[in-house]
């Protein structure tokens, strides 16, 4: 018998929900075959079979489960899937069990007074992730979320919640400090239209940015790191730049990879296509995973500033703020517009100095005010 175990699909959540079985139970799989769809608070994923056998489901559509948890059993033949079959209703008959009609939960006889004095429904109770529920997963779950709540309190949605998760853990742990440049940008955006115009692909001030970040890898590595327990770093050989996006779908940080072997025009290409998952809510989990820099877009009109948090496991995270307008004195002294972005850096101070931030932002500025060092071709 090979065991299905779910492994951890992101850092942010301790709970999945199984969205539906590729392979119905009690039927024959081969190894590497798509068994199952798992919706975590970002993502879909797929998660395939170790090996070949016949499946046995543990965990129905729609129920929540966590991380290391077993959902599924692959036996070698359709034999002993039945002996384990009868070995499982008799220790549920041992236990003492009761079963909800229709629900096909089985819940012991120590654990239904606890469900009934706190008015647990079925629902709920699916939340445990098992078939029999004992007592002490219902007061596991009652730990974890409390009594039904009787108020009308609204729930947050769980992608909510996983990003409260993160913000927590980060204001808890990174003790953060923050600087801010303004940036003159006609001449960036005038490039963005030429990019645009000459590929297709929409390149604005968010791809150009990307650009600029992953140009300061090779020389200040340490805005990249990763801090371990032992107060030494570890480098990362590329920029995984994560860029922020909430489209009304909830908030997602896809991953660009190396940003500075693309061309400009397949940034924007890949930015775009991003954009349309984040609509949609249609990321893989892969594609969600391992940044080791932010780049947060707060670019709305009329934003000034930003200062966003620093993503546990990263150093740094840059901030854009919206294009303003105004006016400035050209060299006949005659006044003129310019247009200007404020970009912000905060940063973990445990690994970051006030100087080195300043000459890192001052890097990202020079670059966006004399962009021809970010049009590049595929490399």
């Amino acid at each position: 018998m090979i065991d299905i175990e779910l492994p951890k699909l992101n850092n942010n959540d301790t709970s999945y929900v199984l969205v539906e079985w590729l392979a119905e139970d009690g039927t024959e799989v081969t190894a590497e075959q798509p068994l199952v769809v798992i919706e975590t608070s970002k993502a879909q994923e797929e998660i395939e079979s170790p090996g070949e056998g016949v499946l046995h489901s543990l965990v129905k559509p729609g129920q929540d489960c966590r991380p290391g948890q077993v959902i599924a059993h692959v036996f070698a033949t359709s034999e002993e899937r039945a002996a384990f079959l009868r070995s499982s209703e008799a220790a549920a008959e041992k236990a003492g069990r009761e079963e909800p009609a229709g629900s096909g939960l089985l819940i012991t006889k120590d654990a239904r007074p606890l469900v009934d004095e706190h008015g647990l429904t079925e629902d709920m109770l699916r939340a445990v992730g098992r078939k029999v529920i004992r007592r002490a997963d219902v007061e596991a779950l009652l730990a974890r979320t409390g009594p039904a709540d009787a108020t009308g309190g609204q729930e947050l949605p769980q992608w909510q919640r996983a990003v409260g998760t993160v913000v927590t853990e980060s204001m808890r742990t990174i003790p953060a400090a923050a600087a801010y440049v303004r940036v003159d940008v006609d001449e960036a955006l005038a490039l963005g239209r030429e990019v645009s115009e000459r590929g297709g692909a929409t390149v604005g001030l968010p791809e150009l940015l990307v650009k600029a970040v992953a140009r300061r890898h090779a020389g200040q590595p340490l805005f990249f790191a990763r801090l371990l327990d032992d107060g030494s770093v570890r480098i990362p050989p590329t920029a995984d730049v994560g860029v922020t996006m909430d489209l009304g779908k909830g908030l997602f940080v896809p991953v660009v990879r190396d940003p500075g072997a693309l061309g400009t025009d397949q940034l924007g290409e890949l930015l775009m296509d991003y954009r349309v998952k984040a609509l949609r809510g249609s990321f893989r989990a892969s594609e969600l995973a391992d940044a080791n820099i932010m780049v947060a877009l707060h670019n709305t009109d009329g934003v000034v500033l930003a200062t966003p948090i620093v993503f546990p496991g990263q150093t740094c995270v840059v901030s854009l703020g919206g294009t303003e307008e105004r006016l400035v004195l050209d060299e006949d002294g005659r006044p003129v517009a310019r247009r200007h972005v404020h970009i912000g850096l905060v940063y973990d101070h445990r690994v970051v100095n006030g100087r080195d931030a300043m000459t890192f932002l001052l890097a990202l500025k020079a670059d966006l005010e004399s962009p021809a060092v970010l049009d590049t071709a595929a490399g």
